[in-house]
């Protein structure tokens, strides 16, 4: 459910009727930069450099409270170079910008980024630009469809499995049908473990949990990839031995392995793109990152679309199984 009540500042993230208590204002404006962030990175966001720069202007003039500065003028000059008499009224390089912008945005968050927990629009009649968010809830349910339709697990002979994990929804598949699943030949499987607490203590437990939805939300808009999810208490080589028994032996099978670290203000993730039958490494990483506590959902969303990046983008080890990532190295209008 869209939350749809501003708050009366512009430019933050609408929650309610009433506004957010003082101490959540550093927790919003990390989410707005972070938000920001994992936009840019994004592959599926298709806009080009000129109009990113102008989204980003817009967006750090208002988290630095000079939103009264966001005009034509100013974005003019500061983003597109123009010189100091400008006129928006000859020139109407920013008003165009501003509706290219706008179908950039509304065609990411009518695909893939439907998912998104925080959305960034940019209204008509001005460049103030303003952050909604959806519920957890909303989030999850759009993910299950996802994987019911969007995928092909039932035509796939797939049973669904909800795991209760922290009360997010994260989604769960159990081959039962070997015969019917072996039918699906052409994608690559993807085994996604949940991320796991190196010294198992409740702040890295919960945020392991956290960048586990996150990273089903990002992997899941890669439609060349199946994905078969490991629950935190389960072994990670009883379910890959059944979703081998579940795929057909010519679809290529990876496991990816994630670690998490948390210490004080800092949070570390370590991963691996492992293929699961020969137990080679094809990718590691390690991402670390200064956050707050308050922060740490955010942080986890811009993480998890980092790694998404990395293996799906333009030249990423699996960038063979993202359509988009083709699309957009040809993209001339950058």
């Amino acid at each position: 459910m869209m939350l749809q009540h501003s708050l009366t500042n512009p430019g933050g993230i609408e929650h309610g009727a009433s506004r957010a208590p003082q101490g959540q204002a550093a927790k919003e404006q990390d989410e707005r930069l972070t938000t920001l962030q994992a936009l840019l990175l994004n592959p599926d966001f298709r806009a080009s450099e000129r109009n990113k720069r102008f989204l980003a202007f817009v967006i750090e003039e208002t988290i630095a409270g000079r939103s009264d500065r966001i005009k034509a003028f100013t974005i003019a000059v500061d983003v597109f170079g123009r010189d100091a008499d400008f006129d928006a009224t000859v020139d109407p390089i920013v008003r165009i910008a501003a509706g290219q912008l706008r179908k950039s945005l509304n065609a990411y968050y009518s695909g893939s980024g439907r998912l998104d927990r925080v959305r960034i629009g940019l209204p008509l009649g001005g460049y103030v630009p303003t952050f909604t968010r959806t519920s957890r809830a909303s989030v999850a349910r759009q993910r299950l469809r996802n994987i019911l339709w969007s995928k092909g697990a039932m035509a796939a002979g797939l049973s669904l499995v909800v795991a209760a994990v922290a009360g997010y929804g994260i989604s769960h598949l159990i081959p039962f049908s070997p015969l019917q699943a072996s039918a699906g030949i052409g994608n690559a499987v993807m085994i996604l473990d949940s991320a796991r607490s190196n010294d198992g203590s409740p702040s890295e437990i919960r945020f392991a949990q956290t960048l586990t939805e996150a990273l089903w939300v990002q992997m899941g808009r890669q439609d060349g990839i199946r994905l078969v999810g490991v629950r935190a208490d389960e072994e990670l080589d009883r379910i890959v031995s059944q979703a081998r028994q579940a795929f057909s032996n010519r679809e290529h099978m990876y496991q990816l392995l994630t670690t998490v670290q948390v210490e004080a203000e800092k949070v570390s993730v370590f991963w691996h793109l492992v293929d699961a039958d020969s137990r080679e490494t094809y990718y590691s990483s390690r991402v670390s990152q200064d956050v707050t506590s308050e922060a740490r959902n955010a942080a986890a969303d811009t993480i998890a679309a980092n790694m998404a990046a990395s293996l799906f983008g333009y030249d990423g080890f699996l960038s063979q199984y993202a359509e988009g990532a083709r699309i957009l190295a040809n993209d001339t209008s950058r």
